[in-house]
């Protein structure tokens, strides 16, 4: 063999282990690399959303301490729906200080579609001077309930004195 074949003999073995050395280590090692940076851009966006959501609870954590007492203003509007006891304690006292007799008759109302709170009915009926019932209507309106007016009848009697009749929804939680 002479020196060329052999240098030709070297080049082309070099080459064949070249190309398997390619084949076999280089492009799985290629093949591995992206699949591992696909991998990290995956768990890179991943921790983004994952630090979004934490950012968004943080965010919202305060401003639930900061409002945490406009939250509570906005649950005592709603009254127990099993128990309205300070609700009708409030109507008892509402009455006392506007000097009207007053009676207070619960009514399960039916829930319509449309309705977003559960409510209950009252039937308050009483009798006193119209300032007075005035008053004391006064005191409903500004009540800290969340109520609705359904129904109000008044009725003058010859003794000065007035009876009424006021149907009220209030709101349950």
């Amino acid at each position: 063999m002479t020196p060329r074949q052999k240098t030709i003999a070297t080049v082309g073995a070099f080459a064949v282990m070249l190309v398997v050395f390619i084949a076999f280590a280089f492009f799985p090692l290629v093949r591995g690399i992206r699949a591992d940076s696909s991998r990290v851009l995956a768990a890179r966006q991943e921790l983004r959303t994952v630090s979004m959501y934490e950012e968004q609870i943080r965010k919202f954590e305060e401003l639930s301490r900061a409002r945490e007492q406009d939250i509570a203003a906005f649950r005592d509007l709603f009254i127990d729906r099993a128990t309205p006891i300070a609700f009708i304690e409030f109507l008892e006292n509402a009455s006392q200080r506007s000097r009207v007799s007053l009676k207070i008759a619960p009514i399960e109302s039916l829930k319509k579609k449309e309705d977003t709170w559960n409510s209950i009915d009252f039937e308050l009926t009483g009798k006193g001077l119209y300032p007075n019932a005035s008053s004391f209507v006064k005191q409903l309106e500004s009540a800290p309930y969340l109520l609705e007016f359904k129904n109000a009848m008044l009725q003058r009697l010859a003794t000065q004195e007035v009876t009424f009749s006021l149907l009220i929804k209030v709101y349950t939680q």
